[in-house]
């Protein structure tokens, strides 16, 4: 039979990589009215993680620090349930972005050179092609990098300056969607809609002229962003709008979801 993967994978491959989030780790005295987060079985305690639910077995401290275990005010419970799935998506669609940014900050960097140094880069460019067709520069045509680079000489540095000055602006837009989704934040997902949005026709549009994998990889990606921010987070008012999703994160986070969660144990 096939295992079914765990509802709670999000949680455990958190808690693999930082650690598990337990309480009670330093009191004196464990009871009853704490075993929702921490159990005392013949002289051995179970803690229970607040992210993952897993029961962690630890020695009674010799040297406790605490009397008691913190009450729920006290403790503050981590992300997790479909709330930590969103902030892996929404990080994972925030390194989408750093390598927008990364390429398009370098094209720009390199446009400014270009602009600069239009001549002489011009003269060496030909130099370099003059060597690689054996002196006839009509007998091999530039593909690939080499051929765009020759069509970057046929631009004024006015025209590349401005081309590089877009560039500069859409990284910097790049940049803001990717802070803003590392943190989570609503109006994040908003900008970066509306932005992937605005590119969907352009790039159906460059299909059309010629088909490619990347061009097809990158329409895929973006259609997913766009219909998982339009549908999972509720843009716009759809499925409830930001109350909707308000409800959910108070429904699915807090001591209602750790004790939804709880095993009780045999009497």
């Amino acid at each position: 039979m096939r295992r079914a993967r765990p509802t709670n994978r999000y949680e455990l491959l958190t808690c693999a990589w930082k650690g598990h989030v337990l309480v009670g780790t330093d009191v004196a005295l464990v009871t009853a009215d704490d075993a929702l987060v921490v159990r005392q079985y013949e002289g051995v305690r179970w803690h229970r993680c607040l992210r993952c639910d897993d029961w962690v077995m630890r020695q009674i401290p010799a040297h406790p620090t605490r009397q008691r275990t913190e009450s729920s005010e006290e403790i503050e419970i981590p992300i997790r349930g479909p709330l930590l799935r969103d902030r892996y998506v929404l990080r994972l669609i925030a390194f989408d972005r750093a390598i927008h940014v990364f390429v398009l900050t370098l094209l720009a960097l390199v446009l400014f050179a270009f602009a600069r140094d239009n001549h002489s880069l011009h003269r060496d460019y030909v130099n370099i092609m003059n060597d690689l067709s054996g002196g006839d520069p009509g007998s091999s045509q530039a593909r690939g990098i080499l051929g765009y680079l020759g069509r970057a000489f046929k631009y004024s540095p006015a025209h590349l300056i401005n081309l590089a000055l877009v560039v500069t602006a859409y990284a910097a837009l790049e940049a803001t969607e990717m802070v803003g989704l590392w943190f989570a934040k609503r109006w994040a997902e908003y900008l970066t809609f509306i932005a992937t949005t605005a590119l969907v026709p352009f790039e159906v549009y460059e299909l059309t002229l010629k088909v490619s994998v990347f061009k097809t990889a990158t329409l895929v990606i973006n259609l997913a962003v766009v219909i998982y921010l339009l549908l999972a987070k509720r843009l716009f008012g759809l499925r409830g709008g930001h109350q909707a999703e308000h409800e959910r994160r108070h429904a699915l986070s807090g001591w209602g979801a750790i004790e939804k969660a709880t095993v009780r144990p045999p009497v």
